[in-house]
């Protein structure tokens, strides 16, 4: 049977490594089908950019042994070894191909630190004989995997070296991609989050609470953003917005969008129909007639009676949501125009308003909360309208978290969200 199962073996392999777990979850799915399909147990030791070696899986099948470990033992850093040693991991580092270990020594015939160390482990684990293999990625090691086989199963041979080596060879393409786009990732939302406010006003009787949650299908960098002024008389300035795209051109417009909307609001307040006007204009003087975005930008003015007023334009952007202490959230029409960057002749509709009462939520987002791919915006907005009224009554804080978490579980991309509370009644 084991010689008919290779190619199957392979493509499942492959298959399950690009189910998107992230290198850790890959380098653990990759040990796993191993040990379900060909081995007892599985060791996988990853190389640090010092040439170090460190633990970082063990997974196998109950022994019953007492001294064998658990799988997903937590990781040590390895002995470093000379370079004739003959542990596992330098002979398949040193030939750069599988090692066929036919008659696992005792660790008492170890002859540097490395060899020891890992000779008792195979000791533990009851192993008899093991393959060991490099994992490279562009003709470079940054790991090794060894497959044990105990006295339960027939001893491995030379026949199933060049197997050990496909897999070996194909599990790190996939991890060694997995691996690369987790750093890029992380990068990406470093620089998306470095260029958010790093924190935002307090003007009494508002509190403002927002999040910013990167996409999990992609590595770019994207455009959305909040922000929020206090301007000096003591009225509240405040946004959320999206520039089109998904790289870093996209980010860095979005950050120039966000600062000219600061300077423009600092230098001569208006209505925000007028401010978004004149912020479209600025744009177009760019002379970049491909950068467009979305947004709604608002003031907030407190008012002694607990009753405040909120005045907003919305240029091509999801509406704004009204969550009530009581009754229905309601989405708030009104203030439209074209995105930014489409047409500066065309008018702009004159603000909206609303009043927002105590213990009232205005919510600001980015269309990552709620469209999804061949689905009608109507059914994500329902859904972002449901989850919010089921919500209600959460500090602003958790309100935000679980609200993405119910209605954007997935990420398909990323998601802003600025959350206005007029929390007079808790004062």
């Amino acid at each position: 049977m084991e010689e008919a199962i290779p190619l199957r073996l392979l493509a499942d392999v492959t298959n399950a490594l690009k189910a998107g777990r992230g290198w850790e979850g890959s380098l653990r799915r990759l040990a796993e089908l191993l040990v379900e399909r060909l081995a007892d147990w599985c060791v996988i030791d990853l190389l640090d950019e010092r040439g170090r070696a460190r633990r970082a899986v063990v997974t196998g099948r109950e022994t019953g042994r007492p001294n064998s470990p658990r799988p997903g033992e937590s990781s040590q850093l390895l002995p470093s070894w000379p370079q004739g040693s003959a542990a596992p991991l330098a002979q398949a580092l040193r030939r750069g191909t599988a090692v066929l270990i036919p008659d696992v020594p005792s660790p008492e015939q170890a002859a540097d630190p490395l060899e020891r160390a890992q000779l008792e482990l195979l000791a533990r684990l009851g192993a008899t004989t093991a393959i060991a293999c490099p994992l490279e990625a562009g003709g470079r090691p940054f790991g090794v995997i060894i497959v044990a086989r105990t006295e339960a199963l027939r001893p491995f041979t030379e026949a199933q070296v060049p197997l050990i080596d496909s897999l070996a060879h194909q599990g790190a393409l996939v991890v060694d991609n997995a691996r690369l786009y987790g750093q890029q990732r992380d990068i990406a939302t470093h620089l998306q989050r470095s260029l958010l406010p790093n924190s935002l006003p307090d003007v009494h009787p508002f509190r403002l609470v927002a999040r910013y949650s990167p996409a999990r299908t992609y590595a770019e960098v994207g455009g959305d953003w909040y922000d929020a002024i206090a301007l000096p008389d003591g009225t509240l300035a405040f946004t959320v917005g999206d520039v089109a795209g998904h790289d870093v051109r996209a980010t860095a417009r979005m950050s120039q969008l966000r600062h000219m909307l600061r300077a423009l609001v600092l230098d001569r307040p208006g209505p925000p129909d007028e401010v978004v006007r004149r912020l479209d204009q600025a744009l177009e003087r760019l002379n970049e007639p491909d950068v467009t975005a979305t947004l709604v930008f608002g003031v907030a003015r407190p008012s002694a009676a607990g009753i405040s007023s909120l005045a907003w334009a919305n240029a091509g952007h999801p509406p704004p949501l009204l969550v009530r202490p009581h009754g229905r959230a309601r989405f708030l029409p009104g203030g439209e125009g074209l995105p930014l960057g489409v047409d500066t002749d065309v008018p702009r509709e004159a603000a909206a308003t609303a009043p927002l009462t105590e213990g009232s939520l205005f919510l600001l987002y980015t269309d990552g909360l709620v469209e999804r791919r061949g689905e009608d915006l109507s059914m994500g907005l329902e859904r972002l309208r449901g989850a919010a009224e089921n919500l209600r009554g959460l500090s602003p804080d958790h309100f935000l978290d679980e609200l993405v978490e119910r209605v954007a579980p997935t990420r398909g991309d990323d998601i802003a969200l600025l959350a206005l509370w007029n929390e007079s009644a808790s004062r």
